[in-house]
């Protein structure tokens, strides 16, 4: 009998890891496969492995070895796949790129990993069959998730309650994925998300859905994140699935809202969600469905293919979501934003303080551009065609907010990727003043403009600020730093620190210690300008 193993390290050693994709596979071949298959129990305890030794130890009686490989534990991925060299060893995942040569077998990101499991499993077990999906072959085979009738959820609720009981009985994250639809018809070139771009979206049937809600929450699970690419777009059912979680206790959390040109639309969707919701004690800010805004700059939208509002209706929706925030006194959404999209100018950068002004949303940072290895961004032919250059980065697996890890297997590990250094419409040294000021500039809204926003707006408040702070002698030392992350020549460098630190501590620390320079040198500028205007 083929034993069956899967690997898929969480972002953080303090999560649970998603293994869903492992779970949806066995459901499919237990009622499509041909041979019988014993599929291991996958790796949980993260925040318990010392080694990828050890983690391979537990699964040693596997014959395949099925890895899901992100940004965030491809280095743990590759090692444990290094270690297992008698093993049959298969890539899925987003972060591929280039092959692999410890891999066998390595499917294609975007495709459904159920049939390719399937059609691998009777390759290897005998069958005259070729491989779906694989990233060397052109074979097709349909799926047909739509029609999909069964709850992968209920097939393995001892397992997953296992999960659960895991994670509160050692205070980590209860983490678990939840998809009601597969597909996005959009063609996004960051993006290799959504089950195939530029795809019909699939929508699972209402009916199986609220069974997987009813089985997570009888597992323990009081919450799930959503993977749905375009919520929305179904928008009765979409709601009433919504609404069904709510009434239940059951939180869906990271909703990514439709992509639409259409602003009464999306603004039809935001209240509904309202109308479902209403004022709550959740003090979250996962439970307000995330704005996908990624750039104000239109131009920038047609270079990256992304299908959205007008820049008027953006701001205007911006301002929607956060009234009603404050009408029902709920947390307002995180901003989906990217800093320094190729069309985007230092001017489009600076337009976008707005928006961030309008959500009050000081926990939304743009992302540093990732170019994922096999998306459209990361082709030769895209970045030349717009001029684009890019400089290698690192993070050392720690979230967004700098938390820190739990265990030896995860701390020092480094998960390099590619970023913008230059375009057609930016320069470095414009590049580097827009990372510093994504940083920075949150925090100067939050905590410095209250008081004189009535003499100035926000983009010509958070333009002069920087043009005061890199006057000071005290910048000196982070520009340097700057120069060293976004310098191609020297060796990678942690996109997410300056002075040894989590960058927000060092930004936010340099910041207060000349707060009255900068803001006494805001008003100047503020008077100079007013009296030109005069003039």
């Amino acid at each position: 009998m083929l034993k069956i193993a899967f690997v898929n390290p969480p972002h953080a050693d303090w999560s649970l890891a998603n293994n869903l994709t492992y779970l949806l596979c066995q459901s499919h071949y237990q009622r499509h496969g041909k041979h019988e298959v014993e599929w291991l129990p996958a790796p949980y305890k993260w925040d318990k492995y010392q080694s990828c030794e050890e983690v391979l130890e537990e699964i040693s009686d596997a014959d395949v070895i099925m890895f899901s490989s992100y940004v965030w534990n491809y280095p743990i991925v590759d090692r444990i796949a290094e270690l297992a060299s008698d093993k049959i060893k298969v890539l899925g995942g987003p972060h591929i790129g280039q092959f692999r040569p410890q891999y066998d077998y390595i499917c294609q990101p975007t495709k459904p990993g159920e049939v390719f499991m399937e059609t691998l499993i009777d390759k290897l077990m005998g069958d005259e069959t070729e491989i779906a999906w694989e990233l060397r072959s052109d074979f097709k085979m349909p799926f047909a998730f739509d029609k999909v009738d069964y709850s992968v959820y209920e097939d393995h609720f001892d397992y997953l309650k296992e999960l659960n009981d895991y994670a509160r009985q050692n205070d980590l994250e209860q983490f678990i994925c939840f998809e009601t639809t597969r597909g996005c018809p959009y063609q996004c070139v960051f993006c290799e998300w959504g089950g195939g771009i530029n795809t019909k979206i699939m929508k699972k049937e209402t009916d199986v859905v609220k069974r997987d809600i009813d089985a997570m929450k009888k597992a323990g699970y009081n919450s799930a994140y959503l993977t749905d690419a375009n919520f929305g777009a179904f928008i009765e059912r979409d709601v009433e699935i919504f609404k069904y979680a709510w009434k239940n206790n059951f939180n869906l959390t990271d909703i990514s809202t439709m992509k639409s040109k259409d602003l009464k639309r999306r603004t039809a969707l935001i209240d509904a969600w309202f109308d479902v919701v209403g004022s709550t004690d959740f003090v979250s800010d996962s439970i307000v469905p995330t704005v996908s805004i990624q750039s104000v700059s239109e131009e920038a939208m047609k270079v990256a293919k992304r299908v959205d509002l007008s820049l008027e209706d953006k701001l205007e929706l911006s301002r929607h979501i956060n009234k009603r925030c404050v009408e029902e006194n709920l947390p307002v959404p995180a901003l989906e934003l990217i800093l320094a999209m190729p069309g985007s100018t230092i001017e489009d950068f600076y337009r976008e303080m707005e928006i961030i002004w309008n959500f009050q949303a000081w926990g939304s940072h743009r992302h540093d551009y990732m170019f994922l290895p096999d998306s459209t961004l990361n082709s030769e032919e895209y970045k030349k065609e717009f001029d684009i250059k890019t400089v290698e980065v690192y993070t050392d697996i720690v979230d967004e907010d700098g938390i820190d890890n739990i265990n030896g297997l995860y701390q020092g590990r480094k998960s390099h990727f590619e970023t913008i250094l230059s375009c057609y419409s930016f320069g470095e040294s414009e590049m580097k003043e827009m990372w510093f000021m994504n940083n920075a500039a949150n925090y100067m809204l939050q905590n410095w403009y209250p008081t004189i926003q009535s003499e100035i707006n926000v983009y010509e408040f958070t333009r002069f600020a920087y043009n005061i702070i890199e006057q000071l002698e005290s910048f000196e030392a982070i520009r340097k730093e700057i120069d060293d992350i976004f310098n191609p020549e020297t060796p990678p460098r942690s996109i997410r620190q300056l002075g040894g630190r989590f960058r927000l501590e060092t930004i936010n620390e340099f910041l207060e210690e000349n707060r009255l320079f900068i803001i006494n040198g805001i008003f100047e500028k503020c008077l100079k300008t007013s009296i030109q205007k005069v003039s």
